[in-house]
């Protein structure tokens, strides 16, 4: 387990490795090459297309790696992932039905280029096709890598052929937004090829029992999601896509550092999840690590703000720095309630108090947000994202010294 455990954690890192170095080639050149509008308005329409995503993901993507990583046999193994697939198309058909008919609506409240979203709209349907929570519960992380790879290079490759200039944006957005279906079907043909055995046709109770298991998890991600996507356009809705751009621009680099957080985290869950004496053991060394690995990331992410803007976004973009200087702080205290929060309160099966937390924190940034957007933009923006980060964090601690969850 613990060799298997190490070549899941290279695979991912070894992913986002690439990532970064793609992105380092992608970022810079889509923020020149659109500029701080064009690229605001992408952001700030992706941002809504995320709420179609977390509905799609429901909370499949927490409890259906830890319910394959239990599971018994190959038959057990057919049940959870033809039951999660078939009610995340339940709920893709769903969310399409309803974008369909509220997309006017919603244009009268905030102005929405309908070209754009229908060129962003693929992200919620590559998310049903990309099941990555399957290959995190069979750990099997390397095909997650080989995927994702040949994707994004293959995206990359046709940004760099297809878009010139600012009136590229709409190809911009719709190959950005390619990216999770080419993967999906590349994994898709992996699964097919490899691990036949899942498909198959699952009964409406299973199906039920999928959407009641995730329920929890559900309400935990759309509380995550009010106090992170919401932030962007809230900011998009009450400033402008330039503002956006500046915000997005410094948000992309922490999301770079979170995404390798993801990874390792992605990697170790799983396993805890499988583990039964050690796992608290296991925990804790963890914990050390990954929390001190993070804060030397976001030390080195505050004193190298200027420079790290400078070399990859250009003159311009001076904005950006004091927004990275707040930002820089997030991946440290969000290394602390992840090990906490997902490695710990979830798989001690403490997912109605976990909830709870992130909903509280969703109340806190939903009452902040306005009044920080109005009077300070971004700045303010960055402080409140920061402010509910360090609130959950704090909670977490409580509750799980509290409920003695950690104990050796």
């Amino acid at each position: 387990m613990a060799s298997r455990l190490s070549q899941n954690i290279f695979s991912l890192v070894t992913l986002k490795g690439i990532d970064y170095l793609l992105n380092f080639l992608m970022l810079p050149f889509l923020l020149r090459t659109l500029g701080a509008e064009r690229f605001g308005a992408i952001v700030f329409t992706q941002s809504i297309v995320q709420y179609f995503v977390l509905i799609v993901d429901y909370g499949f993507n927490m409890t259906a790696p830890r319910d394959i990583a239990r599971a018994k046999d190959q038959s057990e193994i057919a049940r959870i992932f033809s039951s999660v697939m078939s009610a995340k198309l339940i709920m893709l058909g769903a969310i399409s039905i309803f974008s369909l008919l509220t997309i006017e609506t919603l244009d009268s409240i905030v102005e929405i280029d309908l070209l754009l979203f229908l060129a962003t709209f693929p992200i919620a349907i590559g998310n049903l096709m990309f099941p990555v929570w399957f290959f995190q519960g069979i750990q099997q992380m390397k095909y997650i890598t080989i995927s994702s790879t040949i994707a994004r290079a293959s995206i990359l490759l046709l940004l760099f052929a297809t878009v010139k200039s600012p009136e590229d944006y709409l190809t911009a957005a719709f190959l950005q937004s390619c990216f999770m279906l080419i993967a999906g079907i590349l994994s898709l043909g992996i699964i097919l090829k490899s691990h036949r055995y899942v498909f198959m046709i699952p009964k409406f109770s299973e199906i039920r029992q999928a959407f009641s298991d995730g329920w929890q998890i559900f309400l935990s991600t759309v509380a995550i999601n009010l106090y992170t996507t919401t932030n962007t356009v809230v900011l998009g809705a009450l400033t402008s896509n330039a503002t956006v751009g500046f915000f997005s621009a410094a948000m992309k680099l922490i999301d770079a550092v979170k995404g390798l957080m993801g990874a390792i985290s992605q990697a170790v869950y799983p396993h805890i999840s499988a583990q039964k004496d050690r796992a608290v053991q296991f925990i804790w060394k963890f914990g050390k690590i990954f929390v001190g690995l993070c804060l030397g990331i976001s030390i080195g992410t505050f004193f190298g703000a200027e420079f790290i803007v400078q070399i990859l976004f250009g003159d311009g973009y001076d904005e950006s720095v004091l927004i990275l200087k707040i930002l820089a702080w997030l991946p440290f205290v969000i290394s602390i309630s992840n090990v906490l929060g997902i490695q710990t309160m979830l798989n001690f099966g403490k997912q109605r108090e976990f909830s709870l937390i992130l909903i509280g924190a969703a109340l806190l940034d939903l009452t902040a947000i306005f009044p920080a957007t109005l009077f300070h933009g971004a700045i303010g923006v960055a402080w409140i994202s920061l402010a509910v980060e360090i609130f959950v964090s704090v909670i977490m601690i409580f509750y799980v010294h509290h409920a003695r969850l950690l104990r050796e």
